[in-house]
């Protein structure tokens, strides 16, 4: 099998969010490119320079406690895998690295 045929039935597969399905303790997010202010009034925000990020929980793996798909995180700015699906960015990311989840 070539690597662009295998590439092709991955990215179409439907299993999971779009494809994938996080494993263990892995968490798969749409990472949120705006910035951000809670009801709370926390502003969140979308620089590249910032330490953190955050984004949306998609999926999450069977060892997962504590965060649900749906979930608002912050995770370490380099943190986890940056993969595609469907040209759309998305971030699978250790649970451990996350640091908070966001409360609205």
């Amino acid at each position: 099998m070539h690597g662009d045929d295998m590439l092709s039935r991955f990215e179409h597969s439907q299993r999971g969010a779009g494809g994938i399905e996080p494993l263990d303790h892995y968490v798969l997010i749409e990472p949120v490119d705006d910035e951000t202010e809670t009801n709370a009034g926390l502003i969140i925000p979308a620089s590249a320079e910032s330490a953190c990020h955050s984004g949306v929980v998609v999926a999450v793996g069977d060892d997962v406690h504590g965060v649900a798909p749906g979930d608002k995180v912050l995770y370490p700015r380099g943190a986890g895998f940056e993969i595609r699906l469907s040209g759309e960015p998305k971030r699978l990311v250790g649970r451990r690295e996350l640091i908070a989840r966001i409360a609205d």
